[in-house]
């Protein structure tokens, strides 16, 4: 016996299989008898439904072909539609697989009745049921598009009798070779089936049919059962979206723990499975279909996971082929999707106008330096300051800045020499003037204007103010007393209790004392710090008194807390700190509806520079009488408060500086005069203290406020205030700097401006005003009447503007309230509103269009760049400790969402469906195929488009 005999192979057992099953099939008693009919037979729809019709042609008498009918029961699966001839001559190939191009509707129709073509055994093994039906809904549904052609018992070609005759465009199923790709033949019906190509051929030819044939009604059916599955397939993706929005704009995550965020896994609540699927699930106990949906795809998750476990594949990564909508991955391509959407709606407001930048960065919690880039810009008459883009910034030189900002604007096709100006912080890698950006950015337009963030500036000039001794003794004490009760939580504890203990003379609301920020461009800190503590009748004090009191007669706490307290107490109670800290309030009173204005939007140049100079004018006046007075007026109040809360007879408010022991130098025998004594107390408070802090609070504003003041020289000029000062001349070299940087004549400028002031005053008015006038009066006096009384309160109104200098605040107010007034209604003595003005009655498109850019390019100026800092604001919300490796991608499409929720609002369901069209692949893509029921979404899903 041989043992090295070879083993047979799996091919070869497939074949003698095969033949064995033939032979067996040859002697089986039941089988039919062959019977042979007429040869040339044209049309396969005379074949009747119980019989099955194959054709075998020899290749030595290629005019000759029999035709060999086997008579049998087809079986259920079968009975669907006939199994039609196979042609095995090129004419008959002409005649069944081939249309002329001016071939008539009823000819195609004829042609369609011809088919399928559909042999049951071939050279080619494949399943038929898998070729010749599809599954849809769990239903089996026919195919009576698809067709063979066959020779010599040989397939040859598949081809698609709809798309042959009512196809718009030629496919490798309509072309005349056919589709030959049968090593796929699955994926490749399957492909065809779902194109968009074969879809508008079958709608067309659904209403060309004009008869209910079996085609049209197991085509419509088909259709019927897709369009509900596409309708539900939107449903439960519009419900993605909306989920996807909602917790981008409340800045929450999305996904879980890696084992939780699966749909198999969903049910086990001992894993997090995320915001995004907890949300889904929270929705689907009120939503049918998407219930529905959830159930289905866990179900299928979960047999996934166990086909994987038998194929010991546990370790496979994704979903494969399966499509459930509520994965990773359609999450990641929606929220791509809207940062696109978004970026798109900035980029088609700004159009091909002119804009100006801010740009500035910081570092996250994953020490990433990332930057954020803001565009200011004009639309519909309205100034927009939007967040464009936030980038990882890998080098912080100017130049590197300067190529991260080229490469940024490249990619989503912005100009750099549309930017009229930039906003930046005075680093030097940002104002430096050889290697900075900003001269950076002049290089590629020279009329660009940077100016120095306004907002940083006054900042800074705060942070110089309290660099005199006695603010840094007062801040340090300040933030000596925050640290010292949230160091611990015993001493925290004492502090809360003794705030909920007075309440009545302690604030409303429970407060933790401020620290001082150690940042020298954040002064907001001390504001607060000393409001809570010092400001009003609601001041922190006799509060913080207590609870420190409580703590030196507390055995509990050792030496050294006992002595901080005791040290604590000493130091608020001196006079000094009073009058200090008063000083500041007054000064913080006046800068902090300052500084809060420049933070606001739609502000312009001319009104943050008035804003500052009456900053200015309002410091200068702090009298110190007043200071005085009112700390004295404060210790009284608080000695009554802490006699209220039995506080100690030792633990007593200063109500004026001690004096001080005057020292007497000895003197020797020949000296005449008598000892000098330095200034003591309140005189050198005064003078080292007061006077140091007014003047050096003035001298830093005026120093660093003085960039830009020619341009602010002309566009004083642009305010309606100050039309009445120009009447009908203006100087020689008014607007001479706006005219160059818009290049436009500096006299075609000014006589612009000239002819638009004098028809102001009879363009803005009250309309109810002029509707009364007109019907009091009579006609032939209306228009003199209403003109002459609007032009008297107008002019009374500019002039008393003119010599008060007031532009948005009221100086008689106490807190300087603003009156940032925008409208057209109810303003009309700003820029913006000029600039309104010429836009609503279309002024600017014949007559004043010079004037017109002269407004457009001041109000697009960018002076502050705190819209940066507000999209910082949101990165520390976005990016914490458990997100820190959040991809760039996504980062910026947070923050976009977050920052930018009025164009979020605005995206529409319709532009995430055309991004699934493009990025999502054929398979996905295909359900949302349409079929005449969504037309609406036939657009933008790619599916079947709607003819006339």
């Amino acid at each position: 016996m041989n043992t090295n005999k070879k083993s047979k192979g799996g091919a070869e057992k497939l074949r003698l299989k095969r033949n064995a099953e033939l032979k067996a099939s040859g002697i089986d008693p039941k089988q039919k008898k062959l019977c042979f009919v007429s040869k040339n037979i044209t049309s396969p729809s005379t074949t009747s439904l119980n019989l099955v019709s194959f054709t075998f042609v020899s290749n030595e008498h290629e005019n000759e072909c029999d035709v060999i009918e086997v008579q049998e029961n087809v079986d259920s699966v079968h009975s669907a539609a006939p199994m039609m001839i196979e042609e095995g001559r090129t004419e008959d190939k002409i005649l069944l697989f081939r249309l002329p191009t001016s071939a008539t509707l009823f000819e195609k129709l004829e042609f369609i009745k011809k088919h399928p073509i559909q042999p049951k055994y071939t050279n080619i093994k494949f399943d038929m049921m898998k070729v010749y039906y599809r599954e849809v809904s769990g239903k089996k549904i026919h195919r009576n598009w698809l067709s063979f052609y066959v020779n010599s018992g040989i397939l040859k070609s598949m081809y698609c009798s709809i798309c042959i005759a009512f196809g718009t465009k030629t496919n490798n199923f309509s072309s005349e070779s056919g589709c030959t790709n049968f090593r796929h033949i699955y994926s490749v019906i399957t492909s065809h089936e779902e194109s968009s190509v074969h879809s508008t051929s079958v709608e067309i030819f659904f209403r060309a049919s004009k008869e209910m044939s079996l085609e049209y009604l197991i085509n419509r059916d088909m259709a019927n059962l897709r369009n509900e599955d596409v309708e539900k397939n939107i449903h439960v993706l519009k419900i993605v979206f909306d989920i996807v929005k909602f917790l981008g704009q409340q800045n929450l995550s999305y996904r879980g723990s890696a084992k939780g965020e699966t749909l198999a896994n969903i049910d086990d609540l001992s894993l997090n499975s995320g915001n995004f699927l907890e949300m889904v699930r929270l929705i689907a106990k009120r939503d049918v279909i998407l219930n529905d949906h959830l159930t289905k795809s866990i179900k299928k998750s979960k047999q996934r996971i166990d086909k994987l476990k038998i194929n010991n594949k546990e370790s496979s990564k994704g979903r494969g082929s399966l499509v459930t909508f509520l994965s990773k991955t359609t999450v990641d391509k929606i929220i791509v999707a809207i940062l696109i959407s978004i970026r798109n709606k900035i980029k088609n407001e700004i159009g091909e106008q002119i804009f100006s930048i801010q740009m500035d960065s910081t570092q996250d919690i994953g020490v990433h330096d990332q930057a954020s880039i803001c565009i200011r810009y004009l639309y519909n008459g309205e100034i927009k300051e939007r967040l464009f883009a936030v980038v990882n910034v890998i080098n912080s030189s100017g130049k590197a800045l300067f190529e991260l900002l080229k490469d940024c604007f490249n990619q989503h096709r912005l100009h750099l020499d549309k930017v009229v100006g930039e906003s930046f912080d005075g680093a030097s890698n940002m104002s430096g003037s050889f290697s900075g950006l900003q001269s950076l950015i002049k290089s590629m337009n020279n009329k660009s204007v940077y100016i120095w963030c306004y907002s940083h500036v006054l900042n800074l000039c705060i942070c110089d103010t309290v660099s005199n001794l006695d603010a840094k003794n007062l801040f340090g004490l300040l933030n000596r007393l925050s640290t010292f009760f949230s160091s611990s939580y015993k001493r925290m504890n004492i502090w809360v209790h003794e705030n909920k203990l007075n309440n009545s003379i302690g604030s409303e609301k429970f407060k933790r004392l401020q620290k001082i920020s150690e940042s020298n461009t954040r002064w907001w800190s001390r504001k607060k710090a000393l409001d809570w503590i010092f400001d009003g009748d609601g001041a922190l004090f006799p509060v913080v008194l207590s609870a420190l009191n409580h703590i030196t007669t507390d055995i509990s706490f050792d030496a050294k807390c006992l002595s901080e307290a005791r040290s604590l107490i000493g130091n608020l109670c001196e006079f000094k700190t009073i009058i200090t800290a008063h000083l500041f309030l007054h000064i913080f009173k006046i800068i902090g509806p300052t500084s809060d204005y420049l933070q606001s939007n739609n502000i312009d140049i001319l009104s943050a520079w008035t804003m500052v100079e009456n900053a200015k004018k309002q410091i200068n006046k702090i009298s110190f009488d007043t200071i005085f007075s009112d700390s004295q007026e404060f210790t009284k109040k608080m000695n009554i408060k802490c006699s209220d809360l039995d506080l100690p007879d030792h633990i007593v408010v200063e109500h004026f500086f001690p004096q001080q022991r005057v020292r007497h130098r000895k003197q020797q025998f020949d000296e005449q005069t008598e000892p000098q004594v330095l200034m003591q107390g309140l005189d050198k408070f005064k003078v080292d203290t007061f006077r140091c802090v007014i003047d050096q609070i003035s001298s830093s504003l005026n120093e660093r406020f003085s960039q830009n003041a020619s341009l602010i020289a002309d566009v004083q000029y642009l305010h309606p205030l100050y039309f009445l000062n120009i009447k009908n001349t203006m100087p020689p070299n008014a607007l001479k700097l706006i005219g160059n940087l818009i290049n436009v004549d500096i006299k075609v400028l000014q006589n612009e401006l000239l002819s638009f002031s004098k028809i102001f005053p009879n363009i803005i008015g009250s309309i109810s005003q002029r509707t009364s006038n007109l019907i009091n009066s009579t006609k032939s006096k209306v228009i003199e009447t209403d003109i002459e009384v609007e032009n008297d309160d107008i002019n009374d109104f500019n002039s008393n503007a003119a010599e008060n200098n007031e532009l948005l605040y009221d100086e008689d107010e106490e807190n300087l309230n603003i009156k940032a007034k925008h409208s057209i209604e109810e303003c009309n003595q700003c820029l913006i509103c000029c600039y309104k003005i010429l836009y609503k009655y279309n002024m600017h498109s014949i007559a004043y269009t010079n004037i017109f850019l002269a407004y457009e390019y001041t109000l697009t100026l960018s002076f502050t760049q705190v819209n940066c800092e507000r999209a910082f604001s949101k990165l520390k919300l976005i990016k914490t400790r458990l997100r820190a490796t959040l991809e760039q991608e996504k980062l910026e499409a947070f923050m976009m969402m977050s920052v930018e929720k009025e164009l979020l609002h605005d995206v529409k369901f319709e532009e995430i469906l055309t991004y699934i069209k493009r990025h999502f692949s054929n398979a996905v893509r295909a359900i949302f195929y349409v079929l005449g029921r969504f037309p609406k979404f036939a657009h933008w899903a790619g599916a079947y488009p709607v003819r006339p």
